[in-house]
């Protein structure tokens, strides 16, 4: 029996599940002598190899590297009071779902003598440094680069640690011999409750971490302290004879702890189990469980249920043959993974500040609690996928299997399993490299994980807390079903954890297929009937065979239909008030995804959103008095706007300050942890608010405007995507269609974009020339010739979706073999070449432009100029070899101020045409004589200079006192220069082809207000110094801002993305 008769509303999140309050403490123990020792775990069963144990070593393992980490330098805003400082690290804790913590002081007999290490780290190691994933996910980069530089960090001491969090996680019962589904769960236990342990720690000393303090977590498999000292002086147990004891747990539990310096009050031991008052422990309040979640008769799910049943009374779900809402498989157009909308915002799809509002994860880092469970959830991503073992026994009955999936599912943790087919039409047609993805498995594990009925009851829903309730889940499943995905191969067959990060299957589907939810009116959220719809999925595909769990029914369509309470209460207005329409072959209420990832990324009252979760009259707490409301909502659903008013009248849905237990802090520039800049977002339900559908502006991209399936920017047309949602149809009008053979254009097609954009390829080699200046060369996987190119071109390169970086070309253009660039770090640049030179190791998938050229050689002049400054000296060489090529006669100049900081000096020492370059560095009295160098000059003459402004500068003013006219002065910028103290103004931009006119606000540019009225203008640098935004110019004045046009061509063309009106209320006339 699982039932809870009392509510916890008025219950603090720092009390825990478990009545610790009611127990008589001890005074603090000073010796601990008597306390048996921790034994060590090893998560290798080789007698067993079909037990799951096997499974989640490499897990252990990996959140064994993550226990450590680099503390954050910045000061945080975190309170000082010892007290609100330990509820809130016991409150964390409980929201990773512990089942007890406590804090002690730290002393010297809990160190151990000798630290233990997990062995599997080292055989994790060359994957960590080798594997490269396949992921679009925000900020995984800088994630992956951490994970390798944590690797290479030596171990230190924790002498300076003051304290210790104890994290206990308590056993449910050990699984029958002969129970369904026990063959891969029997024996596991303590390695379950350790790994589920050591997950709270990890993410806890994370969090430390990044508020500035040291920590480090101890498990079962590494750590520098005995855990069972720990939990007795963190009052979580008491030692008897021999034994440790946890109050209302006994034995059964595993213990992680987290040491470090942050000062927080600490717990007192508890006294022995025989002197506890069996009233408070064992009375009244324990049985009925009043006061507390846990009780008599709701501690262990599975006391009298099998696991494989779960923990929920799934079976007495009504089950159908087909999903209540209507599928044209037929015609289910396949889509790429580009068209995720997280993706798009990165690659500036919806512009710059959403694009900014992703760089690095922004919206997720920018949240302390949710930055602290984002390394672990990247990191997994290295152990989703891989080879099925050769000698595995490859299990062929389906029921035995899905019964053992279900068991080992439930018995780590998952909230909900089902298993359906996994058709062709539920996978992405391109996986994140852009390339074809063919469906490799034909089953499915459907996995649901709660996120959390207490802090969703205390939180808005999008308030500080709100994308660390969605990082919770994500990464419970990540690690969750990347075990049971990881058992399955181990049996011998193929088999993917598809995650948030990494997914290559649309989970909504499968959902409905294996019988988790129905479609809700919130849209992409699939809404279960015993867990609400505060729920994030994840999905296992393989090759095993295995029974198939059918759809359910629970009358939610028609519920939806009638209650409108999510679209009424989302703060982006992106859920439809109005019917189901038909969007690439489903029945479903569409909403505007681009609304909503809009405001989820970038809301500034918090970080990212759920309230439609939050509000929704489905989110119950698991009562026994809420059945009557399951019971009419299912069975009367029209009664729904009754139900939907009960709920407003109960105050459900709305803030509850109780349950209010985290910091809201915001990450600022420097990199430190701090009070919000903005209001936070507690915004309490809104009753009397009168949506009409009628006065919605929705949009959708349906398949006929999906993005090209490539890694490289394809800018929405949101007009487009507001004329497809008034054309979706009705399922009724759908299926008529259908039914007269009218199938021409029903379903949305997606387009053939032919030749891609960008070239996939291979780092092949890494020059690190200075400290500062490093070579990278690229060519093909398969050694097939690269475009051609010619001198003075440069690549776009695709450092990471959100930095798209030009380079020039420094090669040969006569080499069709390889591609190479210099690239400068500077760490105080706009983060590119940074993160470039954190990642960009030999071997790796790069993405590439084609080779494009703004900065042409004039081939026919009597004598060329070849000026380079610092890493300017890149195109330099590549005009140095196509000059050389043409007999031409020319002359190449490399200025630097220091010898030490100049790269390529070796390379030009050893080039056919070294006799033509002179070098000049300061630090060796040698400096450039510009006039001395361009002096005399003769027509046909050209210069080219390229490198800091001040250097080029200096050779153009020189050039320009030697007699070279303009149009003979070329020069190409690699950062933005300088710029005066413009002052914006409002003016006016007309489009003389089609008659538009468009205002642009002091706080935009041309070019982003045309994107946003679905005039398509080409974007790259946003600075003014690539030239790709030039469009023609045909009236106005104007304050040319760019560094790329000459005095001439400005009298003809303007740079869109920087040059303005030069006057307030001026009007500029445009070639479009």
């Amino acid at each position: 029996m699982n039932t809870r008769f009392f509510s916890t509303k008025d219950r603090p999140m720092h009390l825990g599940p478990y009545p610790l309050e009611r127990l008589q403490k001890a005074s603090a123990r000073s010796d601990l002598s008597d306390i048996p020792a921790h034994a060590p775990l090893s998560f290798k069963n080789l007698k067993t190899p079909h037990s799951l144990v096997n499974a989640m070593g490499e897990y252990q393992a990996m959140m064994d590297v993550l226990r450590d980490g680099l503390v954050n330098p910045q000061t945080s805003g975190a309170p000082a009071d010892p007290v609100e400082r330990a509820n809130h690290m016991k409150s964390f804790g409980y929201f990773q779902d512990a089942s007890m913590i406590g804090i002690c002081d730290l002393t010297p007999a809990m160190h151990l003598d000798s630290p233990v290490t997990n062995p599997d780290i080292d055989r994790l190691a060359q994957e960590i440094q080798t594997k490269q994933i396949k992921s679009l996910a925000a900020g995984i980069d800088a994630v992956m680069a951490g994970l390798k530089e944590a690797l290479a960090r030596p171990a230190t001491p924790i002498t300076g640690h003051t304290h210790a969090i104890a994290c206990l996680v308590e056993h449910t019962r050990d699984p029958r011999p002969d129970e369904p589904g026990g063959d891969w769960i029997e024996g596991a236990m303590d390695y379950r409750s350790a790994l589920r342990a050591t997950e709270t720690a990890i993410i806890l000393a994370s969090f430390l971490r990044l508020l500035g303090f040291n920590a480090r977590a101890h498990t079962a498999t590494s750590s520098d302290v005995d855990l069972n000292k720990v939990a007795v002086a963190a009052g979580l147990a008491t030692s008897e004879a021999g034994r440790i004891v946890a109050p209302w747990i006994g034995e059964g539990f595993s213990v992680a702890v987290v040491t470090t310096d942050m000062d927080m009050a600490v717990d007192q031991p508890i006294a022995p189990m025989q002197e506890q008052s069996r009233f408070k422990t064992a009375g009244p309040a324990w049985w009925l469980g009043k006061g507390s979640s846990k009780g008599a008769l709701n501690r262990d799910p599975y006391a009298k249920r099998d696991y494989a049943m779960g923990a929920h009374p799934f079976e007495k779900l009504k089950r159908v043959d087909n999903p209540t809402t209507f599928i044209d498989e037929a015609r289910v157009p396949r889509v790429p993974k580009r068209t995720d909308m997280f993706a798009r915002a990165q690659f500036g799809d919806f512009g710059k500040k959403q694009q900014k509002d992703t760089s690095g994860g922004w919206f997720v880092r920018k949240s302390s609690h949710a930055s602290a469970q984002r390394g672990a959830l990247g990191a997994f991503i290295l152990l989703q996928d891989g080879s099925p073992e050769a000698t595995g026994p490859k299990p062929t009955d389906a029921q035995r299997n899905a019964a053992n999936v279900k068991a080992a599912s439930y018995f780590l943790g998952v909230d909900a399993v089902g298993i359906s087919r996994c058709p062709d039409w539920t996978w992405y047609s391109h996986d994140a490299t852009g390339a074809e993805l063919i469906p490799p498995h034909d089953q499915a594990i459907s996995m649901v994980i709660d996120q959390g009925f207490e802090t969703m009851e205390g939180a808005s829903g999008d308030d500080w807390i709100a994308v660390s309730q969605s990082m919770r889940a994500y990464l419970r499943f990540s690690l969750l079903g990347g075990v049971i995905a990881k058992q399955i191969r181990n049996m011998g067959y193929s088999a993917k954890a598809h995650t948030v990060m990494d997914g290559e299957v649309l989970q909504p589907p499968l959902l409905l297929l294996s019988g988790l939810g129905e479609v809700s009116r919130i849209g992409e959220v699939i809404l279960n009937p015993l867990l609400g719809p505060r729920l994030k999925s994840g999905v296992v595909t393989t090759d095993m065979p295995m029974a198939h769990d059918k759809p359910i029914d629970f009358g939610l369509q028609e519920f939806c239909n009638s209650c409108k309470k999510c679209a009424r209460e989302c703060p982006s207005g992106a859920i439809t008030a109005g019917p189901k329409l038909m969007f690439n072959g489903y029945e479903t209420w569409k909403s505007d995804s681009q609304k909503c990832t809009t405001y989820r990324i970038g809301t500034e009252g918090g970080a990212m959103c759920g309230r439609c979760m939050k509000t929704c009259p489905w989110n119950l707490e698991g009562l026994f008095a809420e059945k009557p409301f399951r019971w009419m909502a299912s069975n009367f659903p029209k009664a729904a706007p009754a139900l939907a008013k009960l709920d407003d009248m109960l105050g459900n849905g709305g803030l509850n300050d109780t349950k209010k237990w985290w910091w809201d802090l915001e990450l600022k520039e420097n990199g430190g942890y701090q009070e919000p800049a903005k209001p936070v977002n507690r915004r309490d339900l809104q009753p009397d608010l009168d949506l009409k559908y009628e006065d919605q502006t929705l949009a959708v991209y349906p398949a006929n405007l999906a993005p090209w399936p490539w890694p490289y920017p394809f800018p929405a047309d949101r007009e487009a995507g507001i004329a497809a949602y008034q054309a979706m149809i009705t399922p009724s009008e759908y299926k008529d269609r259908l039914a007269r053979g009218e199938t021409q254009g029903l379903a949305h097609e997606r387009p053939d974009f032919g030749d891609a954009p960008v070239i996939m390829a291979k780092i092949s080699k890494v020059d690190q020339m200075t400290a500062g200046v490093t070579a990278y060369e690229f060519t093909t996987f398969d050694g097939a010739p690269l475009p051609a190119w010619t001198a003075g071109a440069h690549l776009d390169v695709v450092v990471t979706p959100e930095l798209v970086r030009q380079y020039s070309m420094c090669g040969d253009p006569n080499d069709p073999t390889s591609y190479q660039i210099g690239v400068l770090r500077e760490d105080e640049g706009r983060g590119g070449s940074k993160m470039l030179h954190r990642i960009f190791n030999e071997g790796r998938r790069v993405f590439i432009s084609k080779p494009i050229n703004h900065f042409e050689l004039v081939e026919d002049a009597t004598k060329t100029f070849l000026m380079g400054g610092g890493i300017g000296i890149t195109p330099m060489i590549a005009f140095a070899h196509r000059l050389h090529h043409l007999g031409a006669d020319f002359e190449l100049h490399y200025s630097a101020s220091r010898k030490a900081d100049a790269g390529f000096i070796d390379v030009l020492a050893q080039v056919p045409w070294a006799d033509r370059v002179r070098t000049h560095f300061s630090d060796q009295g040698n400096r450039a004589d510009l006039d001395a160098i361009l002096a005399d000059y003769q027509q046909g003459w050209h210069v080219y200079t390229c490198g800091p402004e001040r250097y080029m500068t200096s050779v153009m003013d020189a050039a320009e006192r030697q007699g070279f006219p303009e149009e003979a002065r070329h020069l190409e910028y690699f950062s933005v220069p300088e710029q005066p103290d413009y002052v914006n103004h409002t003016f006016t931009v007309k489009l003389a082809r089609s008659g538009k006119e468009f205002t642009i606000p002091e706080n935009k540019s041309i070019s982003e207000v045309l994107l946003e009225n679905n005039v398509h203008v080409d974007v790259k640098c946003a600075d003014g110094i690539c030239g790709v935004c030039k469009c023609g110019l045909i009236e106005g004045d104007v304050e040319h801002r760019d560094f790329v046009l000459s005095n001439d061509q400005r009298q003809g063309a303007i740079i869109t993305c920087q040059s303005r009106a030069a006057n307030k209320d001026g009007v500029v006339t445009l070639d479009l």
